[in-house]
């Protein structure tokens, strides 16, 4: 950063600026030819400047130059001064913690383990064996100035691009029976409740397997459940959550609503909400507006995710159950900014604890 904006009185001083360093070039120049030296006072009174201002900074842009008949003679150089400051100026502010330990860690954590920087860094403040750990922004400031070796490209989440307009909302079509989002208790709403969940299903590429995964996403604490369907239709959804339930899996305990998207899979609410060990309904199933994935938006970041491991155009065939609660269970363990650095898993754990107290 240059010294040309910086013309502000500070506590020692007030700097040179470019605009007094071209004048003092121009007065020296035109007051004293070659090989008469300047008088300082009388330069000091013309620019409103103490005397030993001046002298230094006539030292700071003393350059020798040439005559046509290769004679040395002094002048004083505007840029040469400037130049001089500009580098001065770099030394400013304190002195950078990032040492080479640290930007490796960091690196390895955004590159080989696919986390955010916000992540990385509660990772590291987890393992307690650094002395020092730099905060989200430092962490982006190292990579925008090349200190890490991770570019803008290889973070999770990439620039998002324009955003298309919003029209008004409107029920599908083709699920006129369905519940409307609207009717959702207050305790979905407002994320004060858990047991609401978001449900969608992430496919893969056109020529693939139909196979496909489920899911489900608790909107307080952003935990996920992934399960893989052989297929994309509504009796695979309602036999998923059939099976779940008969195996009294933690998905259902205090399980009170379900949102979904009009997808076709899902217009059989009916299988949905039809409980498998009773002859009542285990949950409430809503369906968001058409066009608004921000109504599921824990749902739709929960996909993004899962498209680090398994982007678009896998075939998720390839992918056994195994592997697909490994990708559930890192998800679940990951730090969350929106949960003030703890995981899903910790959130989950955490509101069992104070509630059961």
């Amino acid at each position: 950063m240059g010294q040309e904006d910086d013309g502000k009185k500070r506590g020692g001083g007030k700097h040179f600026t470019w605009e007094e360093r071209v004048r003092l070039e121009t007065l020296v120049r035109a007051l004293y030819p070659r090989g008469r030296g300047p008088n300082f006072a009388d330069l000091a009174a013309k620019l409103g400047r103490h005397r030993s201002s001046v002298s230094r900074e006539y030292r700071r842009g003393k350059t020798v130059n040439r005559d046509g008949e290769l004679r040395e003679f002094t002048v004083y150089s505007a840029r040469k001064a400037q130049d001089d400051a500009d580098r001065a100026a770099l030394g400013k502010g304190p002195v950078g913690k990032l040492t080479n330990r640290v930007a490796e860690q960091i690196r390895d954590l955004i590159v080989n383990c696919r986390l955010s920087p916000f992540a990385a860094v509660m990772r590291l403040r987890a393992r307690g064996d650094l002395p020092w750990v730099p905060c989200e922004r430092s962490v982006y400031y190292a990579i925008d100035a090349g200190l890490l070796g991770v570019s803008r490209s290889q973070l999770p989440y990439r620039p998002a691009g324009r955003r298309r307009k919003r029209s008004g909302t409107r029920m599908s079509y083709t699920n006129a029976r369905g519940r409307p989002i609207t009717e959702r208790p207050p305790g979905a709403q407002d994320r004060s409740e858990y047991g609401h969940w978001e449900m969608d299903t992430v496919v893969g590429g056109t020529g693939t397997s139909p196979a496909c995964l489920l899911v489900l996403t608790e909107r307080m604490t952003r935990h996920v459940v992934v399960r893989k369907l052989p297929a994309r239709t509504q009796a695979a959804v309602a036999r998923e959550l059939d099976r779940l339930e008969r195996a009294r899996h933690a998905f259902f305990r205090s399980l009170k609503t379900v949102t979904c998207d009009n997808g076709c899979e899902f217009l059989d609410f009916d299988a949905i909400e039809r409980s498998a060990l009773c002859h009542g309904r285990r949950c409430e199933v809503f369906f968001a507006h058409p066009f608004r994935a921000c109504e599921r938006g824990s749902n739709e970041n929960a996909n993004r995710i899962i498209r680090r491991f398994i982007p678009k155009g896998a075939d998720i065939s390839t992918f056994t159950r195994v592997q697909i609660q490994r990708i559930a269970d890192w998800i679940n363990d990951l730090p969350r900014k929106i949960l003030d650095g703890l995981s899903a898993e910790e959130k989950v754990r955490r509101y069992f604890e104070e509630n059961a107290a």
